[in-house]
């Protein structure tokens, strides 16, 4: 019965060391920014928590200034060009609304 527990705590302890390092939900690598098999929600949240480490990073003394700025500034350049990329597809939707709603309000017929 005791080996039985000490098992089941080996597993776990081996558990919670390997799955941190195995998980990469939240790397998502600058290069990936403009990869549209990500979803686009998962990019902004990666950018904007980025930033906030960042801006903790450098609060904390653990980035220069220089640093700070050009990091910043990659970074918020990129959060502009999801939000671009998000306004673009809600623009897309909006005249698809406006197209199928002019065709239903002449009585055509759509799919």
């Amino acid at each position: 019965m005791i080996y039985i527990a000490l098992v089941i705590v080996m597993i776990v302890a081996v558990l919670i060391t390997v799955l941190p390092v195995v998980r990469k939900e939240d790397l998502i690598f600058l290069d990936d920014m403009s990869d549209k098999s990500i979803p686009l929600e998962e990019r902004k949240r990666s950018v904007y928590k980025t930033l906030g480490e960042i801006e903790f990073d450098y609060k904390m003394n653990k980035l220069s200034e220089k640093d700070y700025k050009r990091l910043n500034n990659l970074y918020r350049q990129k959060a502009v060009n999801l939000l671009k990329e998000e306004k673009e597809k809600s623009g897309d939707i909006d005249q698809e609304i406006e197209y199928k709603l002019s065709r239903l309000k002449k009585g055509e017929m759509y799919e």
